[in-house]
């Protein structure tokens, strides 16, 4: 054990965090409410709050069992405090989450316990290829709230199967759950924002909305403008226009909510900085060398996103409730691929689109001591690649069941099931090992995916609870995958563990505990890639470039374990504030590595204090070093802090810096060994700024 990791351990139970742990006996009653307990939904700079997270009713398809611990939620005031540059620096300041900005469109968000983890935007599935082209669009400044589910037992939340990835394994590890503004009782009225940062960043935003008929009726609107140029030379200068418009109804018999998001961009595509060490001279077909910036300067102008999202509840009577949510997104954009040396004029746009449509439908029974809850989802998706002539069409169909039961308020136990089953309407393209490349069939089933699990929670006395959680699951081998031999793999199977402790000890110490261990047989892993075909010609892609495939192997038994530990409290009446976060996160194969690029350790703190009108924050991240294609990204810490005031009539000033150890960092590597080696997209490093706001 290294001397950094041993100081870590030694130190745990004192300095490392949980996420904030409320307990509302009232709350474990009422079975209208979701419990809280364990979820951060106040600022550090506020009471902690005994209210319900919105929407976290019985029948609501986010409502979660109380055996569920792995639950992180910011909200607006939160994410103003840690004054995140975009939805990716808020991503990797909470507990286990990890981000992997690749900058050519895509954005790979993941967590330390491996794999893939779902975003939800307004209560709307983004498939994976939309929520890698669209999540740094979203704008912080107009997110309520963030909510990160690192349980994937959830089930009533996505689809088991990815849609056209050639990844594999289970897609769904997690959800980020993100909501942007709304209006509603407490809520009325508005709000103005405007900020200038470095590199010419200027942020203006505006919000309003009103309730009526007592708080039934809501309606609200708002807009942000967002432009920077971007560090000179790096090719990330943007521009977007987003707006947002929500409306409900609730009263005793029937309940709806509708909410529209639109984002229009316009944004260049940072250039990385090569780190190939070779013997190689700069040129636009070769490797990038280490140290100089990468030759491409693509960009997406525009780049459109639109997210409808509409739910439905009717309560039938105290005890029987049918809910009802249909989305649709919609993401499309034209890219120019260009170069150093290319002359812009000749260069043709390539146009995209990624759309999905899903249906939700459900009925909750919810008794004195139980809650049973049946549905089903269908996801439909349709995607057309840049510059490919032909499109992509699929739909998984699931049904799901959950069922808790409560012995007591402080004792309960719950189940779940669900299968899925995919159809590919209209097939992609399969790649050989040998490097050709085959068209798959349209109108195909594709085996079923399953998945179970089992918890129990116990609140043992008013300080400790402690809670257990047991998932198995089968996922199907996508038949995308390229394979050695083209052998076709079995279905993977994954049992997890997990457990959590909770000590309430007062405003000044509230921590938690949660270990997790996870065993997958068949386990598919990256096995290298393929450059080249058979008879020694570069791969090419349906637009003439050069690419490269990632191959996949069987491993017969891959182990993941880790640690999360959270602590958290406030003092001198709340005046004073903290919380601390580790996660150490653990995977091994019966062969050897297992391709996952995910550090083993990382923390993660904040820190706030509030006397009359001033406050004052800070917040900081530091992540371990891990390898990248055999490159090492990571090593980082990163810190924001803020001061601001308020005045009179609403009007607040503040003060902020961003990354202030200047630390240009990366979390990938782009490209792989065996093809021209794009290299490290770095952070600028530190950035300062000033916001005005007022609100009415």
């Amino acid at each position: 054990m290294t001397k950094h990791k041993a100081l870590c351990l030694l130190l745990a139970p004192t300095l490392l965090p949980m996420e904030r742990y409320v307990l509302a006996e009232s709350d474990e009653m009422e079975l209208s409410t979701i419990r809280i307990e364990n979820q951060a939904t106040a600022s550090l700079n506020t009471p902690t709050s005994l209210v319900p997270l919105e929407g976290k009713t019985a029948h609501s398809r986010f409502a979660l069992p109380k055996s569920v611990e792995a639950v992180q939620t910011y909200d607006q005031e939160d994410i103003r405090n840690m004054r995140p540059r975009d939805v990716s620096d808020l991503i990797e300041s909470s507990l286990g989450m990890s981000i992997g900005r690749q900058g050519a469109r895509v954005h790979n968000f993941s967590y330390n316990r491996g794999d893939k983890v779902s975003i939800i935007l307004d209560g709307v599935y983004l498939t994976q290829t939309q929520a890698q082209r669209v999540l740094s669009d979203i704008p912080v400044e107009m997110i309520d709230s963030i909510q990160f589910l690192r349980d994937s037992s959830v089930i009533t939340i996505s689809p088991l199967m990815d849609f056209g990835s050639a990844g594999a394994g289970a897609p769904n590890q997690g959800f980020i759950v993100i909501n942007t503004r709304k209006s509603g009782p407490g809520k009325d009225g508005g709000e103005l924002r405007a900020s200038y940062a470095t590199y010419d960043t200027w942020k203006r935003s505006g919000w309003i909305g009103n309730s009526w008929l007592d708080g039934r009726l809501t309606l609200g609107g708002g807009y942000q403008r967002s432009e920077s140029n971007g560090k000179p030379k790096w090719n990330m200068a943007y521009d977007a226009d987003t707006w947002l418009a929500s409306s409900g109804w609730k009263d005793e018999n029937f309940i709806a909510s509708a909410s529209f998001y639109l984002n229009k961009a316009s944004r260049e595509i940072q250039r990385a900085r090569g780190t190939y060490r070779g013997n190689t001279k700069y040129s636009v077909s070769g490797p990038t060398p280490a140290g100089v910036l990468d030759k491409t300067i693509w960009k997406y102008a525009p780049m459109d996103t639109r997210v409808i999202s509409v739910n439905l509840a009717r309560p039938w009577n105290d005890v029987h409730t049918t809910a009802f949510t249909y989305g649709w997104t919609d993401a499309k954009g034209t890219q120019y691929r260009y170069t150093t040396t290319t002359n812009k004029s000749t260069v043709k746009g390539q146009f995209a689109k990624d759309r999905a449509k899903e249906w939700n439908l459900s009925h909750t029974i919810a008794t004195a001591n139980s809650t049973l809850k049946i549905g089903g989802q269908t996801v439909w998706w349709y995607q057309l690649t840049e510059g490919e002539t032909r499109s992509r069409s699929e739909k998984v169909y699931g049904l799901y069941g959950t069922f808790e039961y409560r012995f007591t308020p402080s004792l309960s136990v719950d189940a779940a099931v669900r299968t899925d089953r995919k159809r590919t309407i209209r097939g992609g393209d399969k790649y050989l090992d040998n490097g050709f490349k085959t068209q798959l069939s349209d109108d195909q089933w594709n085996d079923r995916a399953l998945l179970y699990s089992i918890g129990a929670a116990w609140q043992i006395d008013p300080v400790w609870r402690l809670s257990a959680r047991y998932s198995f699951n089968r996922t199907p081998t996508p038949d995308v995958i390229t394979t050695r031999n083209n052998e076709n793999l079995p279905a993977e199977k994954r049992h997890r563990y997990e457990f959590g402790i909770n000590a309430n000890l007062g405003r000044a110490f509230q921590a938690s505990f949660t270990p997790f261990y996870y065993v997958i047989k068949n386990a598919k892993v990256t096995d290298g890639a393929i450059g080249v075909d058979v008879n020694g010609n570069p791969i090419l892609d349906d637009r003439g470039n050069e690419t490269s495939v990632t191959v996949y192997r069987n491993e017969s038994q891959v182990i993941r374990k880790g640690i999360e530990i959270m602590v958290q409290g406030r003092f001198a009446n709340d005046a004073l504030s903290y919380e601390l976060g580790w996660t150490y996160f653990d995977d091994s194969g019966e062969n050897g590595q297992t391709g996952n690029e995910v550090p083993d350790n990382k923390y993660n703190a904040r820190l706030g204090w509030q006397q009359g009108p001033w406050s004052a924050n800070a917040s900081l991240v530091r992540v371990d070093p891990y390898k990248s294609y055999n490159y090492t990204v990571g090593d980082f810490t990163t810190l924001n802090i803020n001061l601001a005031r308020e005045f009179a009539s609403g009007f607040t000033a503040s003060l902020y810096a961003q990354n202030l150890l200047d630390e240009h960092y990366a979390t990938n590597n782009k490209g792989m060994p065996i093809q021209a080696n794009w290299g490290k997209l770095q952070d600028v490093g530190a950035t300062y700024g000033l916001e005005i706001g007022m609100k009415f």
